[in-house]
């Protein structure tokens, strides 16, 4: 019998729980809250969800080594949609609190990165404290003068906060790309992206030849980006994704002369390229 259950990292009131609903109006599941997204990533895995949505990387801070880690190391697990949902933070407090009575601000560390330039230029001398996640941080300032969360708008819409400022991020283009995965991916639509990691030798000119294989056949690759392989010193994971399908009759020898010529290679899934959706606020 077929899953109908969307996973996604909560608490509700993060942008999480936001990429899932704008997500969900299209494909209609039940949404279930994990706590982390190494548990959305395995329920996954163990075929508890038929899907799960979690964040690959944000404009302003980059890839989420979580996801990336878990991508590399799990099994079974595969890309097979993504969407690119605006981030929007707002400033939040309880309604005896003032911009000006503000003595700390807490919120995820991505949040506070993201919108650093606005607390060093109107929040001078507040505290920053990291918390757990955007919904934590609206919940650790319910009743607290003095104390505001960087947030979703909708956080302040479910724990009942006034919003300070909106629009505080240091890039007004500012988003987050979400990946759904499933245990298989997506066949192929005509316009599609396809992800991988792999590891080059640690030897002169290895990586210039791994990305030779690319050129040589004139695919295009729309993002790179490297990580600790957590394993060893100075080994390096390299996360690629490449315009094109992997079942592409075209890519089929491509695929082979990696295996071939890296150390470790994986495909983490083909899908469409940039689903739209819309932004819940």
């Amino acid at each position: 019998m077929k899953l109908d259950r969307l996973g996604y990292l909560g608490p509700r009131g993060t942008f999480s729980e936001e990429a899932a609903l704008s997500y969900n109006r299209i494909h209609g599941r039940q949404l279930l809250e994990y706590p982390s997204i190494t548990a959305v990533i395995t329920a996954v895995m163990r075929g508890d969800l038929e899907e799960g949505i979690v964040p690959l990387e944000n404009i302003l801070e980059g890839g989420i080594a979580v996801t990336l880690d878990q991508l590399a190391r799990q099994e079974g697990v595969y890309i097979c949609h993504e969407l690119l949902y605006p981030i929007r933070q707002c400033l939040m407090a309880g309604e005896e609190t003032t911009l000006d009575q503000l003595r700390q601000v807490y919120s995820h560390p991505h949040a506070l990165g993201q919108c650093s330039e606005f607390i060093e230029h109107s929040l001078p001398g507040v505290e920053c404290i990291p918390v757990e996640s955007t919904a934590a941080a609206a919940r650790q300032v319910i009743g607290c003068p003095g104390k505001a969360a960087i947030a979703p708008r909708r956080a302040a819409e479910l724990f009942k906060l006034c919003l300070l400022a909106e629009g505080i991020e240091d890039n007004e283009g500012n988003a987050t790309r979400f990946v759904t995965l499933s245990r298989q991916d997506h066949s192929p639509t005509g316009d599609d992206k396809t992800s991988m990691v792999l590891t080059v030798s640690d030897e002169p000119g290895s990586l210039y030849r791994m990305l030779g294989l690319f050129a040589h056949r004139h695919i295009n690759l729309t993002r790179i980006e490297s990580r600790p392989s957590r394993q060893i010193i100075g080994d390096w994971l390299f996360f690629i994704d490449c315009a094109g399908h992997h079942s592409d009759l075209s890519r089929t020898d491509l695929w082979n002369e990696l295996r071939q010529v890296v150390p470790f290679f994986k495909l983490l899934g083909s899908y469409p390229v940039n689903q739209k959706v819309d932004p819940m606020v």
